[in-house]
């Protein structure tokens, strides 16, 4: 069985180490100047030396020569994940008392040391107050903040950094050398990319990737990762700017349907307005910015597919809002001269004269804004599914209810009309209401009064005439931006 290129390049000396200078230089004079501590604490991100080190330190104070087959009695590697229990810490606890078999130090290095449990680090503690001459301690962990602070007090404490973006491509570029795999330069600097500072995350991608044979390229490895091309993504933010909402459903649901999650999706496109910030020095930063918050949430999410489209349909609708672009073209009418406006200058479009409380085929009801076009939105079914969507995540009981309202918007007050007194009644209660506002006011921005009606004849409707919330209707999509028409690809 061959050896992982991670164990094979690991580091064995502290010349070795890369990107970790200062840490390695103060424990070198350290073991010199016989200034060794009896307990250091190992704190930063994943795959960045803290293992390596302490090895190395461990073998450097014993004098002891370190090799990929290197095991010795007296150094003792305890996975905290695995023995987080008092019972393993005081089982340490009788055994640091015993000298070493042929060393100088007994050195215990305790991984991952923030998953013990609390009886255990006060057990770790009395051992740290007063430990035995012959016995030195190394803690790393990836999560400093849960160690308790009287342990943190009772150590060296040093913290490790991601590795630069340069450091990792050239030992990239070393290790494809030595194992003479061929490799493009942007393909090295999108594995180091997604390594994100780690070099046991960025050799593992290369690893992988190699076995698929063949000079690796940027599409093999973008494949490998299942990222979009950044071609796909400056596509899907040029459709933003553009406000083109069909065609944001289409590359969304291509993206879905070649295997791109809706998080990787996100953070690509974060990463890519990111990029415009701070290099391009893209002028809509404020836009941006709000929108690489809105993001972060995707992948959290419990329906991160829905709310990835929640959030781009919010950033065009914001976007259209302030007069920066026109988000779709009118129905049936060819554009008209450009015209100056006092804000702006944008595409004049004839739009179909404002209706009332008008029914429409496949929406709720749409009431045109006539005074403040930018405070209001225009209602429909896609409106309404998301809103059902973002309540059923706060409330399940509230969300099964509503999905037998027949909703509809008039000013800014939601009228949900029930065809049972039961259901009508629970929803009415303030609480409930209370919910289904501040949903909705995060959806769309703005805020609405909710009132309830019971209307007995509506339980008798044909089910075919009520809102089918469950389906997403892509000819609905116009009519969030004020009644335009989704043009056809």
């Amino acid at each position: 069985m061959g050896q992982v290129l991670y164990n094979k390049y690991r580091s064995k000396d502290f010349s070795e180490v890369i990107g970790q200078d200062y840490i390695t230089t103060s424990l070198d004079n350290a073991i010199k100047n016989n200034k060794i501590s009896h307990a250091y604490l190992f704190t930063g991100p994943r795959g960045v030396g803290k293992t390596s080190v302490a090895r190395i330190l461990a073998h450097l104070v014993n004098d002891l020569p370190y090799t990929d087959q290197s095991t010795h009695l007296d150094i003792i590697e305890i996975d905290a994940a695995s023995n987080r229990r008092i019972d393993e810490i005081r089982d340490l606890r009788e055994k640091v008392n015993i000298a070493p078999s042929s060393s100088r130090y007994k050195v215990y290095i305790i991984d991952e040391v923030h998953m013990l449990t609390r009886e255990a680090f006060n057990a770790l503690l009395k051992t740290l107050e007063e430990p035995p001459e012959h016995v030195i301690f190394i803690l790393a962990t990836t999560e400093s903040h849960k160690l308790p602070d009287t342990i943190v007090s009772r150590t060296q404490r040093y913290n490790f950094r991601p590795i630069d973006m340069l450091s990792l491509e050239n030992h990239l570029k070393s290790i494809a050398k030595k194992e003479k795999i061929k490799i493009t330069d942007d393909a090295i600097t999108a594995i180091a990319k997604h390594g994100d500072g780690s070099f046991r995350d960025s050799i593992s991608i290369l690893d992988q990737i190699k076995n698929q044979g063949g000079e690796i390229t940027l599409e093999k490895v973008n494949e490998s990762l299942g990222l979009p091309s950044s071609e796909n993504v400056n596509k899907l933010i040029k459709i933003l700017e553009d406000g083109n909402g069909s065609e944001l459903i289409i590359n969304l649901n291509s993206l879905f349907s070649n295997g791109y999650s809706s998080s990787i999706v996100a953070k690509e496109i974060s990463a890519h307005l990111r990029h415009s910030i701070l290099i391009d020095g893209n002028s809509t930063t404020i836009d941006y910015i709000g929108l690489m918050r809105d993001l972060i949430e995707v992948p959290a999410s419990s329906n991160p597919d829905s709310l990835l489209e929640i959030t781009l349909y919010k950033y065009m609708a914001n976007h259209s809002a302030s007069g920066n672009k026109v988000m779709a073209t009118a129905v049936n009418h060819p554009k008209q001269p450009i015209v100056k406006t006092p804000d702006s200058i944008v595409e004049k479009i004839e739009k179909p004269k404002p209706v009332a409380k008008e029914k429409i085929k496949d929406d709720v009801v749409i009431k045109k804004p006539q005074k403040n076009p930018t405070s209001d939105i225009t209602f429909n079914k896609l409106i309404w599914t998301d809103l059902l969507n973002l309540i059923k995540k706060t409330n399940n009981t509230i969300y099964g209810i509503l999905k037998t309202a027949s909703p509809k918007l008039v000013d800014n007050k939601l009228e949900l009309t029930f065809g049972y007194a039961f259901h009508q009644k629970r929803i009415n209660d303030a609480k409930n209401k209370d919910i289904i506002s501040e949903c909705f006011t995060e959806l769309t921005g703005n805020k609405v009064e909710i009132d309830c009606i019971y209307k007995k004849e509506l339980a008798k409707e044909d089910k075919e005439d009520s809102i089918k919330t469950d389906s997403l209707d892509i000819s609905n999509i116009s009519n969030i931006f004020d009644g335009a028409k989704v043009l056809e690809s």
